[in-house]
């Protein structure tokens, strides 16, 4: 089986439970339910939703589609499965976005329901989301599919 295909498997596995009422935005069921996966489907979960809103619209659209409220759990995956460089982008996005440094639970409240203004309002995160965008695609070092993939064939 090639690392897609694993990572294929286990994201299905993964996002088998999730229901639509797990993405209201004054519930935890979302958050409560990815952090309950087991180990390595929680890992995939987080890295494959990060690398697709990077990919298809960058760190800005990562979190304003709810997915940042991850943002802490998705860098310890990153660094289990050895992409350190990409999780110091995630940790400077978040603390771009979080500059208040709230609580998980308030951050993840604040995100969820568009109170974080400068995501929405102005371009004070715009340029330095943008430049962490391009870090990212120019990471030649670190092959999100292949790490996770690798990773999962290991575990």
């Amino acid at each position: 089986m090639s690392n897609h295909e694993i990572i294929l498997q286990k994201y299905s596995e993964a996002i088998s439970g999730l229901s639509e009422d797990c993405f209201s935005e004054v519930s935890s069921k979302w958050y409560d339910y990815v952090i309950n996966l087991p180990f390595t489907l929680r890992i995939t979960y987080l890295i494959v939703v990060f690398h697709s809103q990077v990919i298809n619209g960058g760190f800005h659209q990562y979190f304003v589609s709810g997915y940042g409220q991850f943002a802490k759990e998705t860098i310890d995956a990153l660094i289990e499965i050895g992409a350190v460089e990409t999780s110091k982008l995630v940790y400077a996005a978040l603390t771009l976005v979080n500059k208040d440094n709230n609580s998980g639970v308030d951050f993840r409240k604040k995100l969820l329901t568009g109170d974080i203004q400068q995501l929405f309002v102005g371009d004070e995160l715009f340029g330095p989301l943008d430049e962490l965008d391009r870090q990212y695609y120019r990471n030649e070092n670190e092959d999100i599919e292949y790490l996770l993939g690798s990773y999962l064939c290991r575990s």
